[in-house]
């Protein structure tokens, strides 16, 4: 006698919701024994992605998306910072703020259309470097 191939593979809805209820389970308790592990975010680090934020936001004029090279500055650093903005597109770059000291510093950059000429739009890399 053979079997109907009508009930192969069936799971009864149970023992289904138990071994999905198991499996969610433990991702969570994966998940949170892993946040444990992890070292926590440094409060003294120095804020380079909310600076590099603000320079994409006024480089872009007018809700743009390109980066407009002359419109290129620092922005408002918080207090007891310096930071440094560079700009590459190919092989023309731009700089504006301080010197990069020697020490230790924050980084953070990001891909960028950049307006090279008044028709001509390269893609290119916004980076900020800040230190105390």
């Amino acid at each position: 006698m053979s079997r109907s191939s009508a009930r192969r593979a069936q799971v009864e809805p149970v023992p289904a919701a138990v071994a999905v209820l198991a499996l969610c389970l433990a991702i969570a308790a994966y998940g949170s024994v892993r946040a444990g592990v992890l070292p926590p975010a440094d409060e003294g680090a120095a804020p380079a992605a909310q600076v590099l934020d603000d320079v994409d936001d006024a480089a872009t004029p007018n809700g743009s998306l390109v980066v407009e090279p002359d419109r290129l500055s620092v922005g408002p650093v918080p207090a007891g910072y310096e930071a440094t903005v560079r700009l590459e597109a190919g092989d023309r770059s731009w700089t504006a703020g301080a010197t990069q000291p020697a020490a230790e510093a924050s980084t953070a950059s990001r891909p960028v259309p950049v307006r090279v000429e008044s028709s001509a739009v390269r893609p290119g890399r916004l980076t900020v470097v800040v230190w105390q």
